[in-house]
């Protein structure tokens, strides 16, 4: 009887849930009730906007408190020496360890509380946003899962669009001449063109102009840029539309365009371009917020909360990730590395998913964070970073040396993409000695496009010789 009171109370120690436990318990709870809420409104067509912007609310506090949750249980897992927690969450004053997500031991019980406490107060204030849910049409008539649903559509970018919505939908006022331009700003794989080509196939802006049209970079000399009658596709041509002249013109541009090549298209759309028309632009630099005629609107990488709920959707699908702790642990710490990327995410929840075990996430974690570590010792960025901007960048294996050149370009759906994709490379499934493209990914969601770049793999000491 003394070694089963001692076993009874010591196991009776261990299950005894703390205050902590109790609150991330309660949080959970609430979490998944604000799930649903939150999926059953994204099925339906809402336009009221005062709703729209709760909805808002909802979600950013809602992707805080997984955040908080599972930040929280990964931090008490350790897997033979693999402290998940800490791995990327080191000095501040260190640039090779300031790392996505960095940061994250903030105060715990603060953090709880005020999470809980928020989205209760935000439960109880969409209250009326549940009953009114009934009386907007669904988008989707079929039960669907949330990561099919993220997989396939655009994610994180209801405020841009509501934003880009008002500037298109606007009433022409009185006495207003020209057209009204919106520039859209960021770096590279932030979304830009996905988020436009969303705008472009929604059925109120296909109602409202009579044509939409894009113009790429390559159909723009900057000595003397084309007619808007030249060098554009057309994207969507409303033939019902036969008194209104309105058009939508979508130019792309991936380097400076100067001020007087700028004036010069912007004087030929004036005469072109029907009353009401307008133009979007999107760009990399800042330099082109001034061709404006209203804000331009900046998009950047996700915040680090809502990052991490698409990565953990992403790579565990219909499966609770709650149900693989140690899976879990090891995600959350491959996202603190992916540095926001969109495109990252897209890929790496990619090979996760192909290879759901242990072993290869642990192989997979540990080749990242020695990549990241050799990138910023060696270029002083980040692995990613220099991928953004176009510049080579180098993943190294046990022996060999994968160079990634700064040839990266997009293929449109009607090309042809290289049939060697990036897992292929990465699982060592192949070995060239020349320079090949591989099919980085291809997006399943608005414009459809292919990422492709052009590498090379060398021996490590074969590359030290060319230096």
């Amino acid at each position: 009887m003394g070694e089963l009171g001692f076993l009874v109370g010591k196991y009776s120690k261990t299950t005894t849930p703390t205050t902590e436990d109790k609150r991330i318990h309660n949080l959970e709870r609430l979490l998944l009730r604000v799930r649903v809420i939150i999926e059953e409104a994204e099925r339906q067509l809402i336009t009221n906007k005062a709703m729209v912007h709760q909805l808002n609310l909802l979600r950013k506090e809602m992707y805080t408190g997984y955040f908080i949750m599972d930040n929280l249980r990964c931090q008490g897992i350790e897997d033979k020496g693999h402290d998940v927690s800490h791995s990327f969450s080191l000095s501040k004053f260190n640039p090779s360890k300031r790392l996505f997500f960095s940061n994250v031991d903030t105060d715990r019980e603060k953090d709880l509380q005020q999470v809980i406490g928020n989205l209760n107060n935000l439960i109880q204030d969409v209250n009326e946003l549940i009953v009114f849910l009934k009386n907007y049409p669904p988008m989707y008539r079929q039960p669907y899962s949330m990561h099919l649903f993220v997989g396939m559509c655009m994610f994180g970018r209801q405020m841009e669009m509501d934003r880009i919505m008002d500037f298109l939908m606007q009433n022409e006022q009185s006495g207003t001449e020209g057209v009204h331009v919106l520039p859209i700003i960021g770096p590279s794989f932030v979304g830009k063109s996905t988020l436009v080509a969303y705008v472009c196939n929604d059925a109120r802006v296909r109602n409202c102009f009579s044509q939409i049209m894009v113009i790429n970079e390559d159909d723009i000399n900057n000595q003397n840029l084309v007619d808007l009658k030249e060098g554009v596709t057309i994207v969507h041509q409303n033939t019902t539309l036969v008194e209104n002249e309105r058009v939508l013109v979508v130019i792309e541009f991936s380097r400076d365009v100067d001020e007087l090549s700028w004036k010069n298209l912007y004087s030929s759309s004036s005469v072109y371009l029907g009353r009401g028309s307008r133009m979007i632009i999107t760009s990399r630099s800042n330099k082109v917020m001034k061709f404006g005629t209203t804000q331009a609107l900046v998009l950047n990488f996700l915040p680090l909360e809502a990052y991490w709920y698409f990565f953990k959707i992403l790579t565990f699908g219909s499966t609770y990730s709650n149900d693989h702790p140690r899976l879990e642990s090891m995600a959350m710490e491959i996202a603190r590395g992916l540095n926001g990327s969109f495109m990252c995410a897209n890929v790496t929840s990619s090979f996760l998913r192909n290879n759901f075990n242990s072993q290869f996430w642990l192989m997979y974690l540990a080749q990242l964070k020695e990549n990241i570590k050799r990138s910023i010792s060696s270029f002083g960025e980040h692995p990613f970073d220099l991928m953004h901007k176009n510049k080579p960048m180098t993943w190294h294996f046990s022996d060999d040396e994968f160079v990634v050149y700064d040839k990266y370009r997009t293929c449109h759906t009607k090309e042809k993409a290289p049939r060697i994709t990036l897992e292929d490379v990465v699982s060592r499934r192949l070995k060239y000695e020349e320079e090949f493209e591989v099919l980085q990914w291809k997006s399943q969601i608005q414009p459809y496009s292919s990422y492709i770049f052009s590498c090379l793999i060398q021996r490590a000491h074969d590359t030290k010789k060319e230096h």
